[in-house]
Formats: structure tokens, sequence, C-alpha cells
């Protein structure tokens, strides 16, 4: 009954960072736990509220609450007429943490139709020692394109490391640096 709504979940798991990032499995088990939820069928809404930690596999999402809107037309088996995932919401210090990316910001929105996933606050990307600032992360999953923005006079900040490891700092006295 639930294994739609826990595809589309997971798919949420799969998505607050860029499309490089690691893609979630949906074969694995998904882990979701919260103080409260509410399944409101007449508005076609499940909240799960309160510290919600959603775990699969190395992939985790936390946030202070996690909406999940669906459409009630769905056709597969098993979605006990719940429908298919419209879209999810994320809001209240939302955290999306792989083993080689974190993502943070106020409200993350995942539109399943179009694929695109919308970070907005004080976004924080980091992948390794990179880090991106901004107050809005757009990803589109599909094409792989994402933009970065900063409102109101800010501006996007981007700390990227150059050297790799193994590399070594260029010699001074080379002849290609003369």
């Amino acid at each position: 009954m639930m294994r739609q709504f826990l595809l589309g979940l997971a798919l949420v798991l799969a998505g607050l960072v860029p499309a490089q990032a690691q893609i979630g499995n949906s074969s694995l088990p998904l882990d979701i736990e919260a103080d409260h939820v509410d399944v409101l069928d007449a508005e076609r809404r499940i909240i799960w509220q309160g510290n919600v930690n959603a775990i699969q596999g190395t992939s985790s999402i936390r946030a202070q609450r996690i909406d999940v809107f669906y459409t009630g037309n769905g056709t597969g088996s098993g979605t006990g007429g719940w429908g298919d995932i419209d879209r999810i919401v994320a809001a209240g210090d939302v955290y999306y943490i792989t083993p080689t990316q974190r993502a943070r910001g106020q409200e993350g929105v995942y539109t399943l139709a179009t694929e695109t996933i919308v970070l907005t606050g004080d976004v924080v990307i980091n992948q390794g020692e990179n880090v991106i600032t901004a107050t809005r992360f757009v990803t589109n999953l599909q094409t792989g394109n994402s933009s970065w923005e900063s409102g109101e006079g800010g501006r996007v900040r981007a700390v990227l490391q150059t050297r790799q490891d193994g590399d070594t700092p260029a010699d001074p006295d080379s002849p290609s640096n003369r």
C-alpha cells in the first residue's frame, strides 16, 4: 500500500544535490521516522513532521517537516488509491547527506513530473572541500543542468579546490613557470 509513496520519497533522497551525485537505489529499504505522521486524503497529502529523518542505503535527508503531495490518479497496483506522487516538500533545516556530498537549505521542493529540485534559504552545497553558497539552487535531474542564484544584492560564492590528491605543487623554477 505504501510502495509508491516510499518510491517517491526515495527519489527525494536521490536528489537534493546535483545530478552527478549518487542516485538512490529504490530496491534498498527506506527507513523513515518522525514525531508525527498525518494522512490527509481529502487534500491528497501526507505530512511527516517533527525531527524527520529518512535513510536509504548511504543517503539520508533530515528536515523538520516533509509533505508528500499525490494526485489520487494512481494506476499502479497497491497504491491504496493514493495515486502518483506529484511533489515532495521538505522544510525547516533541510539536510541531504551522502558519503561524498552534503546539501543544506531551509526548503527543498522536488517536482517529479519535471524532475526538478529547488533548494532555497541559506543554501550550502559541499562536495569534499568544494563549497557553493547561494540563496537558491535549481537542478534538473533529466538534463543535469543546475543553476545557483542569490537575491537582494547577494552573490553566489564557490570555493573550488583545484589541486587533486597526488598533485605536486608547481616548481617555480620550471621553464614553463617563467
